[in-house]
């Protein structure tokens, strides 16, 4: 099923995270092949690709716009090296993370996913395994997130076929999470949604600035916010309003 795009082509920041699969299976330079969990049989899927088994790659949990297939295959052509365009995408059930917005803005436009720890919480993610070469090619385009390992047992991830993997990595933003500024994070949602719920925010009278800003048309805010002054203007502004809280998933990453 060929699912590739233009690389020239610029990824609406109002369509964000864009296109997920619809059912585990294996990215193949253009093509993605659904794979069936009770049959699963992806190191024979790999080798058949000519690409680099199981055990030679890095588990990296995504619940942004990663689990796209055709924004992986755009970062993995802009890398300096060649990057291979093969790589295994499968569905999972994340535990006891929650998942929210960034308290900043992306260079292409738009507010991005971030995790951050929530007992009882169960999320839908997506995940990979990069061979050595992708995964440098993915940390490059992460600049405001870094990545950590978690515990399977402090945040159990159990995948579309039963598996449940001991530890796996994430990707958690540098600059927080936003919030509603009543100390509840808010809550990942499409871009429109999130600029009405940052419209209605509780901040003070001498910040109303910002609320004014996201107040406008969709289109317009996401035009301005393609701007780098928007950006910095906007990450300073979560700050200063009170919109973006530290956090914390030490307690379940492995030491």
């Amino acid at each position: 099923m060929a699912s590739g795009a233009s690389e020239s082509t610029r990824l609406d920041p109002l369509q964000y995270p864009w296109n997920p699969p619809k059912t585990s299976g294996l990215i193949n330079g253009d093509d993605f092949l659904p794979l069936q969990p009770a049959a699963w049989r992806l190191n024979k899927a790999l080798v058949e690709a000519d690409a680099a088994r199981l055990d030679s790659r890095f588990l990296v949990v995504s619940i942004g716009s990663n689990s796209s297939p055709d924004v992986m295959r755009r970062k993995f052509a802009r890398y300096k090296q060649p990057v291979s365009r093969t790589l295994p995408l499968i569905r999972g059930q994340l535990s006891n993370i929650g998942i929210g917005h960034s308290a900043h803005v992306s260079r292409a436009g738009y507010i991005a996913a971030a995790p951050y720890f929530q007992m009882g919480a169960r999320s839908t993610v997506w995940a990979s395994w990069l061979d050595e070469r992708q995964l440098m090619a993915l940390e490059e385009t992460e600049p405001n997130y870094r990545r950590i390992q978690l515990r399977g047992e402090a945040c159990p991830l159990v995948m579309d076929n039963g598996e449940c993997p001991e530890t796996f990595s994430l990707f958690t933003s540098r600059w927080g999470i936003l919030t509603d500024g009543n100390g509840e994070n808010l809550p990942f949602s499409d871009q429109p949604a999130l600029f009405r719920l940052l419209a209605g925010s509780n901040i003070s009278e001498d910040l109303e600035d910002g609320r004014s800003f996201f107040q406008e048309p969709p289109q317009r805010i996401a035009e301005k916010l393609a701007l780098p002054s928007a950006q910095a203007w906007a990450k300073e502004w979560f700050c200063a309003a009170g919109l973006a809280t530290h956090v914390d998933l030490g307690i379940a990453s492995e030491e």
